[in-house]
């Protein structure tokens, strides 16, 4: 299962989430507290901004919510990068293992399902990349701001647009920006192009490749123009995030919006 697959089914629990986000919540912590209280008070100890209990149950059921709710998964892992990683320490940072296991027990016994079924894995898939991507940039904190971590965006095609907004938001929040559109024939939508030239005034880095199909050029220019590992998303085809996932492996690949399954006209 594709993670905007996966994503998208579990919208389907939107309604059951609204009603028990709180107390999959409730249930997670309890099980922290049983299982590794220890562990819980090391993390506490070295926190400078210290929580509730209270607090941490809502901000996880916010989430929750959320995540059913999110139909963009850019706008999903921007809401994990700007609040879970800007914490001094976290629990979910340090022992990503015991989280996944543990909330997805949360999940799994409120919402009433078996380990095996479609939305259980849905929920693993989608809770599994946001952990790896967030372990990825985590790293950076200790390096600097974490928060001026440079954005590329790479679209295929007619994707460029859905891009283009979150070059937007990257550029307002700071960023260095790179967009890289990967064509098979000349632009045609001219405002597009406006307002690729008026972001580019803002400071963005816009790069456009025409090419009939993947080849050794554009993968080499990909891996040039992201060797300062930034924050990644794409958008296009399967296969064409595939390939860019393959390319830039191990730096992790936000897909936004939701892939087509086929390479659709410009």
């Amino acid at each position: 299962m594709h993670f905007d697959q996966a994503l998208y089914l579990l919208q389907t629990v939107e309604w059951e989430m609204e009603q028990k986000s709180f107390r999959i919540a409730s249930r997670f912590y309890k099980q922290l507290e049983d299982k590794y209280s220890v562990l819980l008070e090391e993390i506490e100890s070295q926190t400078t901004t210290a929580q509730t209990l209270e607090l941490r149950i809502l901000r996880l059921g916010q989430l929750l919510k959320h995540v059913t709710k999110q139909q963009e998964s850019s706008e999903l892992f921007k809401l994990i990068l700007l609040n879970e990683i800007n914490q001094s320490k976290s629990f979910l940072m340090t022992y990503p293992e015991i989280v996944s296991e543990e909330l997805l027990d949360a999940i799994r016994s409120e919402l009433g399902l078996e380990a095996t079924a479609p939305v259980m894995v849905a929920w693993e898939i989608v809770h599994h990349q946001l952990v790896e991507t967030c372990r990825h940039f985590y790293k950076y904190k200790s390096h600097g701001d974490w928060a001026r971590l440079d954005v590329l965006l790479i679209a295929e095609q007619h994707h460029l647009g859905a891009i283009i907004d979150e070059a937007r938001y990257a550029l307002m929040s700071g960023r260095q920006t790179t967009i890289l559109h990967v064509r098979n024939q000349k632009p045609s939508a001219e405002k597009l192009m406006t307002t690729l030239n008026d972001l580019t005034k803002q400071g963005l880095v816009f790069h456009s490749m025409q090419t009939e199909e993947w080849d050794e050029q554009l993968e080499q220019f990909l891996k040039l123009i992201s060797m300062g590992d930034p924050i990644t998303f794409a958008s296009g085809s399967s296969r064409f995030i595939a390939d860019v996932q393959r390319t830039l492996e191990p730096l992790p690949v936000i897909f936004s919006p939701f892939i087509a399954d086929g390479v659709l006209p410009s």
